[in-house]
């Protein structure tokens, strides 16, 4: 408890997570760190009324399971948009396909329309 006699959870976290670069699309390794000061509430009404320094934990129960709450810190944390420092943008994916080009030219779609001007 505090001086104002709230209950309040606090702590840091830091991890290590793997998530797909959104750059290359190969996987990146990052450091996840979470600072955070949780105010333990019963309800919305309570929850409005914490000072600011406080995030709200609405909880139904005496005994809080940590574990959810911690991971929810944790995805909150996590970059938006996860790249690599120093990778290049791929902009082909899987094995190279040779183009097979075609030596007749390319057919006019309005040499029917020659012809039939020619006829009149």
């Amino acid at each position: 408890m505090d001086e104002e006699r709230i209950r309040f959870v606090r702590g840091d976290l830091h991890a290590q997570v793997e998530m797909t670069c959104q750059r290359c699309l190969e996987s990146v390794k990052l450091a996840v760190e979470s600072n955070f000061s949780l105010g333990i509430v019963w309800h919305d009404e309570a929850a409005a009324n914490l000072p600011s320094h406080y995030d709200p934990l609405i909880v139904s129960d005496e005994f809080v399971e940590m574990l959810p709450v911690l991971e929810d810190e944790l995805i909150i944390s996590l970059p938006l948009v996860p790249l690599h420092e120093d990778c290049e943008v791929k902009t082909e994916y899987g094995e190279a396909v040779e183009e097979v080009l075609d030596e007749r030219p390319a057919s006019n779609p309005f040499d029917v329309l020659t012809q039939l001007k020619l006829k009149k």
